[in-house]
């Protein structure tokens, strides 16, 4: 099985160690473990932290972890989780269990490769549901619809969606269910960032607990600010989590039981987390937007609904957006994500997650880029 190079990933690894200045980093800004722990009675946890033997953990994840995560959604309980090295294994072991040769698989397009990659490698035949700029990146139902075909095994979402900011609505998300059902398909949605919505009411319910044919991917990464956890879930029937789990035991068998404490520990502070983390993504959006409107002459942009991403179109600069991208990193230390990663060139990718002062001045330095080549 041969399998595509993960472009984002390859990028990411060459550049982000070495950036001043990362807005391609598409998370929270990261927790210090101290930051952490000071959510809840900190010497307390820490105590029993200190306790926690570094032995195997349970494959599927300790009980506590999965009780924890069940309870987001609805008619889900413990056995309906599976606990994965991130979300990326989490697609991994779901598109493994399902995706067959000659199968059909749908994704949303621009994506994070992850969603689709795999089952190109398996046999399958992608086909792309368009996230079109000039549509303000709103999905398109209809054109959805004329691409299922009686092959087709699986539709992947990313709700919201990377790296537009898009999200698509309850009524639509339920529709795609509803023919989930009807001609019996899967719906795999990649909610990792689901708890990133920028204005309430913007995302619609976790698919899970709208259809058994919806299977949920959750992690600690994206909307948590806790990525070196490496941790993230399946939520599905009892039968697709026990074929993920067989697939499970060939990949990663089971995660640190210090990462499942601190997991546990994070979700069931889940209010205070992201009031942290919203804070900071919408003082830094309003930053982001202030800067387009300043440089309108330079990209066509969508503001975005939910997520800590946006996708703008570049015009008006005269090299690739891979090469403009490794300009700045070589001059500036400044790091963004150049649409080749995704396939879409002559787009960015930029991240608004991260620390409010370090944005400010990365986004201070690609205008003094701008000018130079006015």
């Amino acid at each position: 099985m041969n399998i595509k190079t993960f472009g984002v990933e390859r990028w990411m690894n060459a550049y982000e160690h070495g950036a001043f200045y990362n807005l391609a980093e598409t998370d929270a800004k990261a927790f210090t473990l101290d930051e952490l722990l000071t959510l809840g009675k900190k010497f307390e946890v820490l105590d029993e932290l200190l306790r926690v033997k570094i032995s195997y953990n349970p494959t599927t994840g300790s009980q506590s972890l999965r009780e924890v995560i069940s309870s987001f959604y609805a008619d889900t309980g413990p056995e309906n989780i599976l606990i994965t090295t991130g979300a990326i294994e989490a697609d991994f072991l779901v598109t493994n269990s399902l995706v067959e040769s000659g199968d059909t698989v749908i994704v949303q397009f621009p994506a994070y490769q992850a969603l689709y990659s795999t089952a190109e490698a398996r046999g399958a035949r992608i086909k792309y549901w368009n996230m079109n700029i000039d549509r303000g990146y709103e999905p398109d139902i209809e054109e959805l619809k004329s691409l299922i075909d009686n092959k087709t095994k699986m539709i992947v979402l990313n709700i919201p969606h990377n790296p537009t900011g898009a999200v698509i609505s309850e009524e639509q998300l339920r529709t795609i269910l509803s023919w989930a059902e009807e001609r019996d398909f899967w719906v795999l949605c990649d909610e990792v960032y689901h708890d990133f919505a920028l204005e309430p009411g913007v995302v619609p319910p976790y698919g899970r607990s709208l259809s058994k044919k919806a299977i949920s991917v959750g992690s600690m990464s994206k909307a948590y600010g806790l990525s070196g956890l490496r941790l993230g879930w399946i939520a599905a029937p009892d039968e697709l989590i026990n074929r993920c789990w067989c697939w499970k035991d060939y990949t990663s068998i089971s995660n640190s039981p210090i990462n499942d404490f601190l997991a546990t520990f994070a979700l069931k502070n889940i209010d205070k987390v992201m009031e942290r983390n919203l804070g900071i993504a919408r003082q830094n959006l309003e930053t982001l937007l202030k800067w387009f409107q300043e440089h309108e002459s330079f990209f066509d942009y969508v503001t975005p609904k939910a997520g800590v991403l946006t996708f703008p179109r570049v015009k008006n600069i005269p090299m690739s957006t891979e090469e403009l991208c490794k300009k700045l990193f070589e001059k500036e230390g400044l790091l963004m994500v150049p649409g080749e990663c995704f396939e879409m060139s002559g787009y960015l990718r930029i991240g608004f997650g991260n620390d409010s002062k370090m944005f400010k001045t990365g986004l201070s330095i690609f205008s003094s880029f701008l000018s130079s080549i006015q």
